[in-house]
């Protein structure tokens, strides 16, 4: 039956049967015949096994996070590379607003230009209007 002492249950009309059982042969039909048979227990080791969490689930909230890290970097390291080509920030600028946004300093672009217009006092250049058709 493969479990332990203490999860076997004996039918209390059969036990003179049982105890006259000498051979595994004799156990083996008791068995069969439901005289000794499995206790029922509540927590049993499916349950367990169902309650335990694998490392893959870690694995996927730790790529989930950085694949919005590396979309809000990229788009934040494209602007600043554009005010770099537009000429509206310098080379150390550059070098330092990078080093604040690898660090988690601006949430997105917004925050970046706020930055730039309320600590470092530059103007940025309007963004380019529509057309209608």
């Amino acid at each position: 039956m493969n479990i332990g002492e203490n999860k076997v249950r004996f039918d209390p009309l059969r036990l003179e049967d049982i105890s006259k059982a000498i051979t595994r042969a004799d156990i083996i039909d008791l068995i069969k015949d439901r005289a000794i048979m499995k206790k029922i227990t509540k927590n049993s080791k499916i349950k367990k096994e169902k309650k335990r969490k694998g490392t893959g689930s870690v694995k996927i909230r730790v790529k989930n996070r950085k694949m919005k890290y590396m979309a809000k970097i990229r788009k934040l390291r494209r602007y600043l590379s554009e005010l770099k080509n537009k000429k509206v920030i310098s080379d150390n600028e550059y070098r330092y607003l990078r080093k604040l946004s690898k660090a988690g300093q601006f949430k997105a672009r917004r925050n970046l230009k706020e930055y730039l217009v309320a600590v470092m006092k530059k103007t940025l250049p309007a963004p380019p209007k529509e057309k209608k058709s």
